[in-house]
């Protein structure tokens, strides 16, 4: 009895080759658990090396009905041992071995030296050469120049020079701002977390039933506990018919929204905070800018009708949106990113439009998105 290896999936063809017995002059890029094969001993697989078989299908392949956010070679982002010939790989980063078996961390899977932000697949958050279009989070590239235009993140750059651990409208941190992690905003952030450990499995999350928060892989964009739908080139295209679809409420407390994940370093409580009614005010006049409150639908704010990428809103139900290039006053919500980037931005304060030096710059003033009739 023999057995046709040419039916079955494999992860790559050291292991077909560790099966089969042939002679394959693997030159892989790392070393994988299974001894590389130089001997032909035998063509056909005995019927005893079945059961042998199965078990290593049941290690190392993946299933055909199988669903997975990140697809590929395992040893695209995995090494066995952080060693390649008595060195490591160049395209691994220099500070490990990491956690989970990673050949590199956060800020090195997601960088470049390049000035493209998609790379097979993978959204760039951080180019060392100006970024030929940021995705919908900006890039740090701005804020290594410049500590007002970004989040000053671990790996990328030191802490703030003027805020140094304290987030405005926040409490001091004991360390500096991570990617993920305890000090992070992406992941699990429980106590003793770090960037991988705060992320661990999520990449590998079947999310097709839809982002429902009740995961770090069922978060938008692995943000806990948060909910929205993710568009699937990061915005790069910039056009208002495909775009990320956030999540709001018209309260502070509703823990989903993307402004609560902002609120919990810069203010769910506090008279100073930046998301709560004691530090914004419950009507207008407010004391700080609004947000997770509904775009009115009366006066100037009634003629914001048409999606605009500069000044975004959120949605009550992000899943069931009609028309995405649309925007209903009354019903669509205000939040932290309607007017800041995440990440970092070309302009002051991570805003998505150069307000400092707006009238005089004649650019685009995204408070007009929203106040019509102040342009």
């Amino acid at each position: 009895m023999t057995l046709n290896l040419n039916t079955i999936k494999f992860i790559d063809a050291g292991t077909k080759a560790f099966i089969s017995g042939y002679d394959t002059n693997i030159s892989d890029t790392e070393e994988t658990g299974l001894n590389k094969c130089s001997t032909i001993r035998h063509r056909l697989l005995p019927l005893y090396l079945i059961p042998c078989l199965l078990f290593t299908l049941a290690l190392f392949s993946v299933p055909s009905t199988a669903v997975s956010s990140v697809t590929g070679d395992c040893s695209n982002c995995h090494t066995m041992h952080y060693s390649q010939n008595g060195t490591q790989s160049s395209g691994w980063g220099g500070s490990g071995p990491y956690d989970a078996l990673l050949t590199n961390d956060c800020v090195g899977c997601h960088s470049s030296t390049t000035a493209v932000t998609i790379i097979n697949n993978t959204p760039i958050i951080y180019n060392t050469t100006s970024p030929t279009s940021i995705l919908a989070g900006g890039n740090f590239y701005y804020a290594i120049a410049d500590d007002s235009t970004g989040h000053n993140v671990s790996g990328i750059k030191a802490q703030d020079s003027t805020l140094g651990l304290t987030p405005p409208g926040g409490s001091a941190m004991s360390s500096q701002l991570t990617c993920a992690g305890e000090f992070g905003c992406h992941g699990d952030r429980s106590t003793g977390n770090n960037n991988i450990v705060g992320v661990t499995g999520a990449h590998h999350t079947d999310d097709s039933g839809g982002i429902t928060g009740g995961t770090v892989g069922l978060s938008y964009r692995f943000l806990n506990g948060i909910t929205g739908k993710e568009d699937t080139d990061w915005e790069q295209d910039n056009i208002n018919t495909s775009h990320n679809e956030y999540q709001g409420a018209t309260n502070f407390s509703t823990v989903s929204t993307i402004s609560y994940l902002c609120g919990q370093c810069h203010g769910n409580s506090g008279s100073g905070g930046f998301h709560n009614s004691l530090g914004v005010g419950s009507a207008s006049p407010w004391l700080r800018h609004p947000t997770d409150i509904a775009l009115k639908s009366t006066g100037e704010y009634a003629n914001y009708t048409t999606y605009s990428l500069v000044a975004p809103v959120a949605r009550p139900d992000p899943d069931n949106v009609i028309n995405t290039a649309a925007v209903t006053p009354g019903t669509d919500i205000v939040i932290c990113i309607s007017c800041h980037r995440s990440h970092a931005s070309p302009y002051y304060k991570l805003l998505r439009w150069d307000f400092k030096g707006w009238p005089g710059n004649a650019a685009t003033n995204g408070c007009n998105v929203c106040h019509t009739s102040k342009n």
